[in-house]
């Protein structure tokens, strides 16, 4: 029986756990993790009987005989070392270590041991790649002559601002943790392979000396073999294109489409002969969706197993691991294939960015508590960084006040956070000791953070409800003389055309919404309970469909975008929307920490240019030039394919929420609002040229606060 100790409890620990619960004769016997919430929760989902802090006393407790090591890249080594070293194998995730002495350093540690070790480059195992690569070994295509990879993929974190992943602290990194896919398939075809010429695309700062590159073109050389590679991640439509151009033909293996065609030659004359070549890959093409198609069908209603092609992928590096272990030799994708395509990443990465990125210097500001004699910002914001909260910052700062800013992640955060009145804290908003830190001796708090989510309405309560009241507690017992909440109009319901103002009251059947309406709604009465049971000097603020610089126009509020192309409406689409621009919301923001008077309120925050979802889309994409297309859809047709859903979920036996028609209807935001009173109470004045609207929208720059007049030089504060 193998025995299988899972050393990192996060989002791809999922994964090796649903697999190794298939493989035969093999058991997950540990967790390892230093949260002790996440590995509990990862050993009570897969029944795992240990879970431990770290991995000595999993060692020390002889529970596993094999481990996967599955932290973050920059912790593969260090996670590793304590394993080989104790002369147990280990599976280490892509990819193998974050440098090149590390890798060698493993390496050196798994020989030391005399054991074997692999890095699961899964995508060596993509059902596509696997056909292509069959297809050249069978030698029906002639001699390979020539690759060409494509990897032009969406980066969530790009579109949406978050760079303080791993990733973004140096062009490597992005290497490493994207270009390494399509890269080990490259290796897996053309050998060992060296950088022949390398050229980076534009970069932009995304942090003080911090350079990120969004792609690079690379010629590279293979064992007696010509590869080049187009490399782009944040790309508006994704292709991952492996081409091997041979003597008697061309393969072609999609990996997100997860098909594979050859054009190939007959003896027909050239017409005739091309006819049937298209003809061909049609049937091909045509082949592959009926079978991915019926794959996810059967899959979907556990007719089979799970079948997609990532999972496949994975399914087939785990095994494929474990089964070379067992039969004692080297396993395909070991310390040696990893540690060269670190090595190769290094050097493209040498070869195509001019200058290595600086350190932030904002990654270790706020790592170290601050001291209660330093606690000078009369203004704390929680939840600071994101989209909403960089725009916040700004206009505290432009309007005078000192800023305590505390999140969960402070790496690679913009310029505006080196303002010299910016004080980071890094901290969890369900901390309640965080949150008293963060706040210090401010006499102002703004909540921007959400709390995080979960999978059913019970964790998403309890993180979003209890945030709110444990910053709400900690306000309370520092005697905060005002404190702005930030929710959302997702409380109220929104599906009929009546006027609402900041006096209409949550939906009063909030059962019928959907979890995070039902909770934001929650969140936002449970303060204003405090203040009427015991004074919280709370003020409510609930944007609308918020868009402008630093963020994607494409909002979940027009409907479901399955990609920025198409946008699948929540209605007809010909009712103006809440839209509201991030600075104006900030405005909105500041008004509310000084305006006296409006404690126990709640303000709506709408725009003055509210275009339908038709309009916005049309003129969205006549600024970009993109062909952006609306597809209008009746609310009861949506609601019925909610029903089916849920009625297939049900069928297999999956937890699933009836999807209630109210809810589809109030995303339709058919409601009209009336904002005069945040108008009045906050002397709020929001945007009201539809040009200088789409303008803003559209915007790429980030927010900045104007300079300090006392740092300027001379010349400039005097006008001069």
């Amino acid at each position: 029986m193998r025995r299988i100790c899972l050393v990192g409890a996060g989002v791809i620990a999922e994964t090796h756990a649903e697999v190794l619960s298939g493989l035969p004769n093999t058991r997950i016997a540990a967790v390892v993790d230093p949260s002790e919430t996440a590995r509990r929760g990862l050993a009570g989902r897969w029944s795992v009987p240990a879970h431990f802090a770290d991995s000595a006393e999993a060692i020390a407790a002889g529970v596993a005989d094999r481990a996967h090591i599955l932290t973050p890249p920059n912790l593969h080594a260090r996670a590793a070392l304590p394993w080989l070293q104790a002369g147990l194998p280990a599976l280490i995730e892509k990819p193998v270590a974050a440098t090149v002495a590390e890798s060698a350093e493993l390496r050196a540690a798994a020989e030391a041991a005399g054991i074997a070790a692999g890095v699961n480059h899964n995508f060596l195992h993509h059902p596509a790649f696997l056909a292509l690569k069959d297809a050249l070994d069978d030698g029906s295509l002639g001699p390979l002559r020539a690759l060409h990879c494509s990897f032009n993929v969406p980066l969530r974190q790009l579109a949406a601002g978050q760079f303080g992943h791993w990733m973004f602290d140096r062009p490597l990194n992005l290497l490493l943790e994207q270009a390494v896919h399509p890269l080990s398939q490259v290796v897996g075809l053309a050998g060992k392979v060296t950088v022949r010429a390398a050229q980076a695309g534009p970069f932009r700062e995304i942090s003080p000396g911090v350079r990120f590159y969004e792609s690079c073109t690379a010629l590279l050389e293979g064992e007696a073999l010509p590869v080049t590679l187009q490399f782009r991640v944040g790309a508006g439509f994704p292709d991952w294109t492996l081409t091997a151009t041979c003597d008697d033909g061309v393969a072609v293996a999609d990996m997100l489409g997860n098909r594979f065609h050859t054009r190939r030659r007959g003896p027909w004359i050239d017409f005739v002969d091309a006819y049937l070549a298209n003809r061909a890959n049609a049937g091909e093409l045509l082949r592959a969706g009926r079978r991915n198609a019926s794959n996810y069908l059967a899959s979907l209603v556990k007719l089979q197993p799970r079948s997609d092609p990532f999972f496949k992928s994975m399914q087939g590096s785990i095994a494929a691991f474990h089964e070379a272990l067992d039969a004692g030799r080297p396993p395909r994708s070991d310390l040696a294939f990893g540690a060269d395509l670190v090595a190769l990443c290094a050097e493209l990465a040498e070869r195509a960015f001019p200058a290595p990125a600086k350190a932030s210097p904002t990654k270790s500001r706020g790592a170290e508590p601050v001291s209660a004699d330093a606690q000078d910002w009369d203004v704390a914001v929680l939840g600071g960084t994101g989209f909403i909260g960089r725009h916040t910052v700004a206009g505290l700062l432009d309007a005078g006040h000192t800023v305590g800013v505390m999140a969960r992640n402070l790496r690679n955060l913009p310029a505006l956070y080196t303002h010299p009145r910016v004080r980071l804290l890094q901290g969890d908003v369900r901390d309640p000791e965080a949150v008293g830190r963060a706040i210090g001796k401010a006499g102002i708090v703004v909540n921007l953070a959400h709390g995080g989510g979960g999978g059913s309405f019970e964790e998403i309560r309890a993180a979003l409800v209890g945030s709110a009241v444990t910053v709400a507690e900690a306000c309370l017992d520092r005697g905060v003389r005002r404190l702005v909440h930030v929710g959302s109009i997702a409380g109220l319901y929104l599906g009929e055309e009546a006027v609402v103002t900041g006096e209409t009251p949550a939906d009063p059947q909030g059962e019928q919404r959907a979890d995070y309406a039902r909770a934001k709604a929650e969140a936002d009465e449970a303060l204003l309970a405090l203040h009427r049971s015991r004074g919280l000097p709370v003020v409510v603020l609930r944007p609308g469909l918020v868009v402008g610089a630093g963020t994607s126009p494409f909002h979940s509020g027009l409907g479901l975008f399955n990609n920025e192309q198409h946008c699948v409406g929540w209605n007809r689409g010909d009712n103006p929307l809440p839209f509201v621009l991030a600075e104006d919301v900030a405005a909105a923001i500041e008004a509310a920490c000084r305006q006296p008077d409006i404690e126990g309120r709640s303000f709506n925050l709408v725009g003055a240019v509210r275009p339908s979802a038709r309009e916005y889309l049309a003129e969205v994409g006549r600024r970009t030039g993109r062909p952006l297309v609306f597809h209008p859809q009746a609310p009861r047709r949506l609601w019925a394919e909610e029903v089916a859903k849920w009625g297939v979920k049900r069928a297999i036996g999956r937890r699933a929420a009836w999807p209630y028609f109210r809810d589809i209807r109030s995303r339709g935001l058919t409601a009209r609002f009336d904002v005069s009173d945040a108008q009045r109470a906050l002397g709020w004045q929001p945007v009201s040229d539809p040009a200088a609207f789409y303008e803003r929208c559209l915007a790429g720059e980030e927010p900045a606060a104007r300079p300090d007049p006392a740092e300027q030089p001379a010349a400039r504060r005097s006008g001069t």
